[in-house]
């Protein structure tokens, strides 16, 4: 599986932007995936809130293997965004752990450096 994390601004190439926020940014283009969504990103435990949605839309990681699979089918290399910067304030970080607890996968932030190192 090569999908990958970061956020809506990132230098990250826009043609494998996904949004898995509620309302991603006016100018964004690509594809939404709905079900990574908080159903209530301003909740005040954000994190408790979400990892609840994760677990009523894909109860122990059911169906998440398939719904990552769509997303990869519609954006090769998909990277997952959502408006948080910092990966530890926000729900994308907590989405990387419920895959990799369910699924045993791995998902890794996108870094230019890194993937400018990965071209050479």
């Amino acid at each position: 599986m090569k999908i990958m994390t970061s956020y809506f601004s990132s230098k990250a190439p826009n043609e494998q932007k996904v949004s898995i926020a509620k309302w991603p940014p006016r100018y964004f283009k690509g594809y939404r995936a709905m079900k990574l969504a908080p159903s209530n990103p301003k909740a005040e435990d954000w994190e408790k809130a979400y990892l609840h949605d994760l677990e009523q839309r894909f109860p122990q990681g059911k169906g998440l293997l398939e719904y990552l699979g769509e997303i990869e089918k519609n954006t090769p290399k998909a990277i997952l965004c959502c408006y948080e910067k910092d990966k530890k304030e926000c729900h994308r970080s907590i989405l990387v752990e419920y895959i990799k607890r369910y699924l045993g996968i791995e998902i890794f932030e996108w870094e230019e450096n890194k993937q400018a190192s990965l071209i050479k």
